[in-house]
């Protein structure tokens, strides 16, 4: 480290002072070695006698002394010093060549000065120099007395030539490997830059792309817990959220001891509109009833939707019932408000079931059930109004599930059984045919309604397997009669819309008919029409179709729905069916005897037969006797009865004088 600081002299140098860092080392060295090496000389020279001599040799250790001192004043003294040095040289060299003209080799030095001045000084000194040493060897030789020839001094110059010659080729040589070294370096760096730049860039753009991403992967999150929490329909909150709000406002009500009030509401035969115009056009009537239902409703108050066209609503902190019913009341008369959709005007009714914190419940599952069952009776009760919670619509409810899980089972275990009911001809007591009406057999409740668990059943899927049970037992009872010589007319089935909707409801039939070996004409099909009016021109190719097999077809319920009269004549049925709502109040209803009465005229005006169904009273019986309808089905002759009773019924009116039977 000494060593090293005394070449140096504590300079430090940077990375492009290379060549710099190399000439001031060599010269440190140079005079530092020469010093020492001189200063032994003088010793020797002082004792040997030759105080001349010894005397300048001190003189030019003082100078190499004061050279060093240059040095270390400043790295870049080596400007000034490196040509002095050359000179002198030179001239020591031919001063020693003078004091000793008999030693010529000391001609040699010249090219040693040479040398230096090409290694320190570069090219143009080194020039100088070799040209100055030329001239002092020539000059030497020709003006001093010295033992050398003509020969010899060409020799000398011609080396000194050479060697400078050789030697700046060997600097250029060294110079140029530098350079191209250093531009090496200079490109290596260059590259190391422009790698760093464009890997620095990339790593921002990176670190952007990453920014950007995260921001995105957060929006996303934010979409995907909104999709979570709330309907993609209505964008109303979802069942979940209602829940979590709802168990909130429980803990606020359970702490605060106050009361809260949840509302259950559904839309009255929204299915109807799904079936008949389709399920976009019923979306459409959500979303604009969604949005209807939320300006009722105060800002504190939250509204969802469960699914299908049930909402649920959440009123916290309530003073009075009257509160809840004002409510309930602008919900109802938000929902009557005609709604224009696809150039369909339409009305729809709902009715809201009312639980009550803490009375009815102190839970969320607990407040909801029983909402759903209250709703369930205002069902019950009319529809298109609100009823509040009470203990015994929960046994309703848990029956209405309890059929509802038990249908499949039903089915498996044969606990479904047909009835019948005659359609007579009031004027002649002839039987005309009959109608399969469907009956459960259930272990536990005993015999059930169709009115309770079809809508069950359609709402399931499980019409289907259920509607072909009931075409495949009428068929193959049609045929037992038959082959027993009895005479039933025709039997009548109700076809529901999705089944009339199944892609293999024709197959079915044909099949159905190879299999009990049941003629078409025994058999009629009563459909709705809804299904007539949910698409007509495909109904009207579905309902030829099956005309084509040979089964007769009914419009059933006509009146109810939404019939066009344009589509009407274009159907291939040959009866119409009044229903039963027009029949209960006549006579007395002036409407609904006008009503009998148009569908009356339209029936004979299409040459169509005609069935009024629920007549109870002779007074009806006469009336529509009066109108020009014959054919009656109700209480009035016969209820319906299981097969057996219904064999005996068909064995007494074959028993009936003059008594035939009209198949149409």
């Amino acid at each position: 480290m000494t060593l090293k600081n005394y070449l140096q002299s504590g300079y430090e140098f940077t990375e492009k002072e290379y060549e710099l860092k190399s000439k001031f080392i060599l010269m440190n060295s140079m005079f530092s070695m020469g010093l020492l090496l001189i200063a032994i000389l003088a010793i020797f020279l002082f004792l040997d006698g030759k105080v001349f001599f010894a005397i300048s040799t001190c003189i030019y250790i003082c100078v190499n002394a004061f050279m060093i001192y240059l040095l270390r004043l400043s790295k870049n003294a080596y400007k000034y010093i490196v040509p002095i040095v050359s000179l002198s040289g030179i001239i020591l060299v031919i001063t020693a060549l003078t004091i000793y003209p008999d030693e010529p080799i000391r001609i040699a030095w010249f090219l040693n000065v040479v040398i230096l001045a090409f290694f320190l000084g570069g090219s143009l000194l080194g020039v100088i120099a070799t040209v100055l040493s030329i001239i002092a060897v020539v000059a030497f030789g020709y003006f001093a007395h010295t033992t050398m020839n003509e020969y010899d001094i060409l020799l000398a110059a011609v080396i000194i030539f050479i060697g400078g010659l050789f030697v700046d080729q060997y600097e250029k040589r060294s110079k140029k490997a530098r350079e191209i070294l250093l531009g090496i370096n200079q490109d290596l760096k260059q590259k190391i830059e422009e790698e760093t730049n464009k890997r620095t860039e990339q790593f921002k753009k990176n670190n952007q792309k990453i920014f950007e991403g995260a921001q995105k992967l957060k929006k996303q999150k934010a979409v995907f817990e909104h999709l979570a929490h709330h309907d993609t329909l209505t964008g109303l909150p979802n069942r979940v959220l209602f829940r979590d709000r709802l168990e909130h406002a429980i803990d606020i009500a359970k702490r605060d001891s106050t009361k809260l009030t949840v509302l259950f509401m559904d839309l009255d035969h929204f299915k109807e509109i799904n079936d008949s115009l389709g399920h976009q056009l019923g979306d459409e009537v959500l979303q604009i009833t969604a949005e209807r239902l939320q300006k009722v409703l105060r800002g504190s108050d939250s509204i969802a939707r469960l699914g299908g066209d049930e909402f649920t609503v959440l009123i916290e902190d309530i003073n009075k019932g009257t509160e809840i019913e004002t409510i309930a009341q602008k919900l109802i008369q938000a929902v009557k408000e005609s709604i224009t959709v696809q150039n369909h005007k339409l009305y729809l009714t709902a009715s809201i079931g009312i639980s009550i914190y803490p009375h009815d419940g102190e839970d969320a599952e607990t407040l909801l059930k029983n909402a759903d069952a209250a709703m369930y009776s205002a069902k019950q009760n009319g529809r298109n109004t609100y009823h509040y919670f009470a203990k015994e619509m929960t046994d309703r409810a848990l029956k209405r599930v309890m059929i509802e899980s038990s249908i499949r089972r039903a089915l498996d275990k044969g606990e479904f059984v047909l009835y019948y009911q005659p359609q007579i001809n009031s004027k002649t007591g002839r039987l005309n045919g009959l109608e399969a009406l469907i009956r459960w057999n259930h272990p536990d409740m005993g015999v059930v309604l169709p009115s309770e668990f079809i809508p069950l059943a359609e709402a399931t899927d499980l019409i289907i397997p259920l509607g072909e049970w009931v075409l495949y037992t009428a068929a193959a009872q049609a045929v037992a009669w038959h082959q027993n010589g009895q005479e039933p007319g025709r039997i009548s089935i109700n076809l529901s819309v999705k089944q009339l909707r199944h892609k293999s409801i024709v197959p079915m039939i044909q099949n159905i008919l190879r299999e009990t070996k049941c003629k078409p004409n025994w058999l009629e099909l009563e459909i709705t029409e809804s299904y007539t009016m949910q698409n007509p021109n495909q109904s009207i190719k579905l309902l030829k179709r099956i005309r084509n097999i040979g089964l007769s077809l009914a419009l059933d319920d006509f009146g109810t729905g939404y019939s066009s009269l344009s589509y009407l004549k274009r159907l291939p049925i040959a009866k119409l069916k009044i229903d039963k709502s027009f029949i209960d109040d006549i006579p007395g209803s002036k409407e609904d005897e006008a009503i009998v009465h148009t569908i009356i005229s339209i029936a004979k005006s299409m040459a169509l037969d005609v069935v009024a169904e629920g007549v109870e009273t002779d007074e009806q019986k006469m009336l529509l006797q009066q109108a020009g309808c014959s054919n009656i089905q109700g209480y009035l002759y016969e209820r319906p009865m299981p097969v057996d009773e219904m064999t005996r019924v068909l064995t007494e009116y074959d028993k009936r004088n003059d008594l035939s039977y009209v198949i149409d």
